[in-house]
């Protein structure tokens, strides 16, 4: 259950970050043009995550990249990209989701390997 529960969540964030700066073009090209393929790369990875259910490797794909979704404005500010206050925060914000809901994935799945191990020692 809690698969399909962070999976909607984690969805929900790739959506905004895929589909938000594409339909208000709003902030410089970019961070748009980073947003749209961190974006689309997480909504098959979430998709895929959906369908077959979680892994380390997925969530850990995705935490990477709500690491990258927090510190890309300020890595695209240094190559002299500008980067808007409305895309920042969206990054930011969408990355904070993705980590948090990663993290807390890989907690969940940890204690249910335990739970199994636990159940099946005599």
């Amino acid at each position: 259950m809690h698969d399909q529960v962070i999976g909607l969540v984690m969805f929900a964030a790739s959506a905004a970050l895929w589909i938000f700066p594409m339909a208000t073009h709003d902030g410089a090209k970019d961070a748009q043009v980073n947003e749209a393929v961190v974006g689309g790369i997480l909504m098959f990875v979430v998709g895929l995550r959906i369908y077959r259910g979680s892994t380390w490797r997925s969530d850990a794909v995705i935490g990477l990249a709500g690491l990258w979704m927090i510190a890309s404005p300020y890595v695209l500010g240094l190559q002299n990209a500008a980067v808007d206050n409305g895309s920042r925060v969206l990054d930011i914000a969408v990355g904070v989701v993705l980590v948090v809901t990663s993290l807390i994935s890989l907690l969940i799945m940890r204690a249910d390997r335990r739970a199994r191990g636990a159940d099946a020692a005599p």
